[in-house]
């Protein structure tokens, strides 16, 4: 697993085998956790990554959100504009943090026996600790998942305007 602290730094996922090339890849992200300067380059900057990676597998992005009424619709159509799927959690963050495990878990069982990536960005680990989501990572590395834990900073330098 990627966590952007070992020697694995310079990739985010194992160099892939011949019979893994069209693995898939599900990248998540807490959407109140950082703002996004641009959500074109966002997807575009994750999707480098992963094909300069060597995969080449159906890559699916979705940000999670909490409380729908102060999320304004226009930002959701932007997020969709640029392929980036949104789901929607009430509740706060530890809310969000449950949801996101579950659906990381339905894209696991829907993925398996075959595997898959799993590209988590978040700006606190820490937060994958307090909510056990390092147990369920283990778990699945052990049946052949990949994942990797990266910061916002990794897919857009944090400078100018933001659209979040």
């Amino acid at each position: 697993m990627s966590t952007g602290t070992d020697e694995t730094m310079d990739r985010l996922f194992p160099k892939p085998q011949r019979k893994e090339i069209l693995r898939s890849t599900y990248v998540m992200f807490d959407a109140e956790d950082f703002s996004i300067p641009n959500f074109h380059v966002l997807k575009e900057n994750i999707l480098t990554a992963i094909t300069k990676e060597g995969y080449r597998g159906r890559i699916k992005i979705k940000g999670y959100f909490g409380d729908k009424k102060t999320i304004p619709q226009e930002l959701l159509d932007k997020y969709l504009e640029a392929g980036i799927y949104s789901k929607i959690f009430e509740g706060d963050r530890v809310a969000r943090m449950n949801m996101m495990l579950v659906e990381l878990l339905f894209w696991a069982m829907a993925h398996y026996p075959q595997g898959t990536n799993v590209l988590i960005i978040t700006k606190n680990q820490n937060i994958l600790e307090r909510h056990k989501v390092w147990n369920v990572i283990e778990s699945l590395e052990e049946r052949d998942f990949y994942f990797a834990i990266e910061h916002p900073h990794t897919f857009f330098p944090p400078t100018g305007p933001t659209c979040a």
